[in-house]
């Protein structure tokens, strides 16, 4: 009979090292290797609890090539963990090719559960966690990230998104524009001896984070989703709304106004949504 290994997704501080669970420290001590994103990161960790499996780089630019060696591993029966530098892999982080690798081999996957940084910031942010949409990173360029809030804007769910530092004054400026003066937070250096929580609405917080030289630290940004209506706007309401008011002879302008103050979706998302559905029509 075929031995078959176990992968171990393990989840790791995301700031302070107590965070690690007795079972993820139980596992990491037992494994016969170690695939981390960062071998000097997953060190530090290492060195902390007297870890001494191997340690493997398995990163964004070097994952699919490192598929082969773990499942080698796997079918010799060997456990091996994986692990990211900070939090959950596979979200936002590098995993998910070897987990669904490592599955469709038939090998046994199993969560070893702990720190996410959007479900910590999500706790402490007093806005409704259920539902709540988790977007990852925004695109760097600003063309596309502000793409990327005009796609969320009309969603009633709470969004929880990372941000760079360096990122962060531009990203808040564009969600304050799209999103409007919604409630928002976000959370810097989560568990970490420098923790803050800076609550208020997008344009509040994008001012304090303009008026300071620099940031430091990871970033979670939590922003209230679109207000609710008891008739509340679908796409299809949408798009035939905007139908009807081009037979009506209205601006673009117009109709983003009118559609805005009848939904409550920010103006700038409908108008974006009317450019968007121009081009893919084209002209008539």
């Amino acid at each position: 009979m075929t031995a078959r290994g176990t992968l171990f997704v393990v989840a790791t501080p995301i700031g302070n090292l107590e965070d690690l669970s007795p079972r993820a420290l139980a596992v990491l001590r037992q494994v016969s290797a170690i695939y981390c994103e960062d071998t000097r990161v997953t060190g530090k960790l290492a060195a902390r609890f007297g870890l001494s499996s191997p340690r493997i780089s398995c990163h964004a630019h070097n994952e699919a090539s490192r598929i082969a060696g773990l499942l080698e591993r796997l079918a010799r029966g060997e456990s091996v963990a994986l692990v990211s530098d900070a939090g959950t892999p596979a979200l936002s982080d590098p995993g998910q090719h070897a987990v669904a690798a490592a599955a469709q081999a038939g090998h046994a996957v199993l969560a070893v559960a702990g720190p996410s940084a959007g479900a910590a910031a999500l706790s402490i942010s007093g806005l409704p966690a259920v539902p709540h949409l988790f977007a990852g990173f925004p695109p760097p360029k600003p063309g596309a990230r502000r793409t990327f809030f005009e796609r969320l804007a009309a969603r009633a769910e709470t969004i929880v998104y990372f941000e760079a530092p360096h990122r962060l004054a531009a990203s808040l400026a564009d969600a304050a524009k799209i999103f409007g003066p919604r409630r928002a937070m976000v959370a810097r250096e989560l568990t970490k001896i420098h923790e803050e929580a800076m609550r208020g609405t997008l344009d509040e917080i994008r001012d304090r984070v303009a008026s300071r030289a620099s940031v430091l630290g990871e970033c979670v940004v939590v922003i209230e989703g679109a207000a609710a209506d008891p008739e509340e706007a679908t796409p299809g309401d949408v798009e035939k709304a905007i139908a009807d008011l081009e037979r009506q002879g209205l601006s673009g302008r117009q109709i983003s106004k009118e559609i805005a103050r009848t939904t409550g979706i920010p103006a700038r998302t409908i108008y974006a949504r009317l450019l968007r559905r121009k081009t893919e029509t084209g002209p008539e």
